[in-house]
């Protein structure tokens, strides 16, 4: 799946000469966490979020550093902290750079990116220009309207090859212990596996295949023994 296939459209944006309590504003009004600061031709320059709130003279909860901290510590450093906690307009309190990727981008990608990078959200730009964002409740909604039947049937030899496919590439799956058989979209799994946790894992493996409708465990549980020497 794609990141346009979930993203959320029509993404408010502000400019950077936008008042700071504009922005609060908007976040509050649209019930968004983040807004993308943009140039006049579109191109996004930084965000504002939420958190970006948090240290504001006007709640006198600003940060002051003790004066032997402040004098090792970069001055230049310093002067920027302080131009965003108590800047005035968007392109003063924003964090420049936006986490993005493009319309084609998979969502493994996406996901790969909220995790490392550890943020709430990663906007999606085209053509330069901020086309939508996916958030983590982009990814439930995803989830909970997903029909994993939709596009028609899938032919049987299909859904056989994608679960194998799916078996070999990962080093857990006992692959050569297990047979994949599957007839109108049901599959049975049958063979033998080394734990509980690779038979509930190929259970799940198997579900997330296209097309397939049922799935029946045949799987026999039996752990390795390991002897003296190496196993048998």
């Amino acid at each position: 799946m794609k990141a346009a296939q979930i993203m959320t459209r029509n993404v408010r944006t502000v400019t950077p000469d936008t008042p700071a309590q504009a922005v609060a504003r908007l976040l509050l009004d649209n019930a968004i966490s983040a807004v993308p600061v943009i140039d006049p031709s579109g191109i996004p320059l930084g965000v504002v979020s939420e958190a970006d709130f948090v240290r504001r003279p006007e709640l006198a909860t600003t940060k002051r550093r003790s004066w032997w901290l402040a004098y090792v510590a970069d001055p230049q450093g310093g002067a920027e902290d302080f131009i965003q906690s108590h800047g005035q307009t968007a392109g003063e309190i924003m964090h420049r750079g936006l986490v993005a990727v493009g319309p084609d981008a998979e969502l493994a990608k996406v996901a790969d990116l909220l995790e490392r990078r550890q943020v709430k959200r990663v906007f999606v730009i085209d053509g330069g220009a901020v086309t939508g964002v996916i958030t983590r409740s982009d990814f439930v909604r995803a989830v909970a309207h997903a029909d994993r039947r939709a596009g028609g049937a899938h032919a049987d030899a299909q859904i056989r090859e994608d679960i194998e496919r799916r078996m070999s590439a990962e080093p857990w799956a006992p692959r050569a212990l297990v047979t994949v058989l599957v007839e109108n979209g049901k599959v049975s799994l049958l063979g033998m596996v080394t734990s509980q946790a690779e038979r509930a894992a190929l259970g799940l493996l198997a579900r997330e295949a296209d097309g397939v409708t049922e799935v029946a465990d045949h799987l026999v549980v039996r752990a390795i023994p390991i002897v003296a020497g190496g196993m048998m």
